[in-house]
């Protein structure tokens, strides 16, 4: 199998590490366009727009909120995974819980990721990683899903 960069097509690229920071802009372009661009390291990592990657994801890893509703209190969860949050109402709740989400993430990349009962967990994380730079869009995503 050739990896060769001079292996490229209209729709697909193939660069290694220095090709692709010499053309980081022709890259992100390509990709914007609708095309593929490979970079080739230990392993092969794939440029892709995000809203693909997260339609992908989401398939197999939804943001379904279960809730309880008190008259002191709003509480949202996930089953999937240890995340859970409370409000004095859903405003608060909502903050709280988008808080949870991006500390579950960060704590499940730094430790919990090789731990057997939190591996499965993987696509959750990333759909959060991916949105956890904007909190509108990760409210979004989070509170779209619901069932």
């Amino acid at each position: 199998m050739t990896t060769n960069s001079d292996m490229n097509f209209e729709f697909a690229h193939q660069y290694k590490s220095r090709e692709f920071r010499d053309h980081q802009k022709a890259v992100l372009e390509q990709v914007e366009r609708g095309g593929v661009s490979v970079l080739r390291r230990s392993q092969a990592l794939v440029v892709l727009p995000r809203q693909m990657i997260d339609s992908i994801l989401a398939r197999d890893a939804k943001f379904l909120v279960k809730s309880s509703v008190n008259t002191n209190q709003v509480a949202l969860w996930l089953e999937e995974i240890p995340v859970h949050a409370v409000g004095v109402d859903l405003d608060q709740a909502e903050e709280e819980f988008l808080d949870a989400l991006i500390d579950y993430a960060d704590l499940w990349t730094k430790e919990l990721r090789f731990a057997p009962n939190h591996a499965k967990n993987r696509d959750l994380v990333t759909r959060i990683t991916m949105f956890a730079g904007d909190r509108e869009e990760l409210r979004q995503v989070v509170f779209s899903e619901a069932e």
